[in-house]
């Protein structure tokens, strides 16, 4: 865990982040009290190989990573931003390095892949909440108590959601049970296949996205579905669906219903605020009367 005070590391494994921005998100920081790290290929003296797309080559992004998470004073490891780039090195992860360095890991969108990986790999919780871009815009209150909270080991307040289809869940128990999974909804369903996400069974499954249209969301929702991926899971809950078709709830409807599983919305973590920091692979306890969800002490 890590409390103000603590180093934090920035680590960059997809794109590059402005340097102004990255500046504000280190401020940000270090207002809350931490003392920031930056990854070697975020610091100024970095002479970046590879496309601009990235921040450093393949390479140059993993050594950076690898090298802030063998660094014991390092307490948590917040990432820059998304963008893409994580499946690229996904494979040449060190989990045993971060294994044996358990520590909070703090990201989402194209860093999804990494955050599940790291649960079914290390066996801890990873963290689906904010980088350093989003305290570079500067956190809503209730993000900063949210990921303050999480980074102590505080169990948050129970979440509350809109029931969308329960129907389904007639003779199910009331609260439904299971670990936290899930997350950017297009990095899913492009992980799918290559042996680094974790089961899904018995998972309370987690979705948001940005910037897709509804034949898209359909689509990825598919993969999850005949992959077999999402077998096992007990229900869904959809975060922000930002700049999205307002028919990508039909579709969420139409995937929880092929699953015979309930649907409830409204769980302030995505791609825009408020973005919460959610404990990926921690149990959870999904109310089905009252619409709320719970982390189980």
């Amino acid at each position: 865990m890590a409390k103000p005070g603590d180093r934090v590391g920035i680590a960059a494994l997809s794109g590059r982040i402005d340097p102004d921005r990255l500046a504000a998100g280190v401020a940000a920081l270090e207002e809350l009290g931490f003392e920031p790290v930056l990854a070697s290929n975020l610091r100024p003296e970095a002479s970046l190989s590879g496309r601009p797309l990235f921040a450093g080559s393949d390479r140059e992004r993993l050594h950076a990573f690898h090298e802030l998470a063998a660094d014991e004073s390092v307490a948590a490891i917040v990432f820059a931003r998304g963008g893409y780039g994580v499946p690229r090195i996904l494979g040449h992860v060190d989990w045993a390095l971060l294994a044996a360095r358990p520590r909070p890991y703090v990201g989402y969108s194209d860093l999804t892949p990494l955050l599940l990986a790291l649960v079914a790999r290390t066996g801890t919780v990873a963290f689906h909440g904010p980088m350093a871009v989003d305290f570079a815009r500067g956190l809503l209150p209730e993000e900063r108590r949210s990921f303050l909270d999480a980074l102590a080991g505080r169990v948050p307040e129970p979440w509350p959601l809109e029931a969308v289809s329960t129907e389904l869940s007639a003779g199910r128990p009331l609260a439904i049970e299971g670990r936290l999974f899930g997350g950017c909804l297009t990095m899913l369903a492009a992980t799918v296949g290559t042996g680094l996400l974790p089961s899904f069974q018995d998972a309370i499954l987690v979705l948001e996205d940005i910037d897709e249209p509804e034949y898209r969301i359909d689509r990825l929702l598919t993969q999850l579905r005949t992959s077999g991926q999402a077998a096992g899971i007990r229900a869904v809950v959809a975060g922000h669906f930002t700049n999205c078709a307002r028919e990508a709830r039909a579709s969420l409807i139409d995937f929880a219903d092929s699953l015979g599983v309930p649907l409830f919305a409204g769980l302030p973590a995505g791609h825009q605020a408020p973005n919460h920091t959610l404990p990926l692979g921690a149990s959870v306890s999904l109310d089905v009367r009252n619409a709320t969800l719970q982390v189980q002490r």
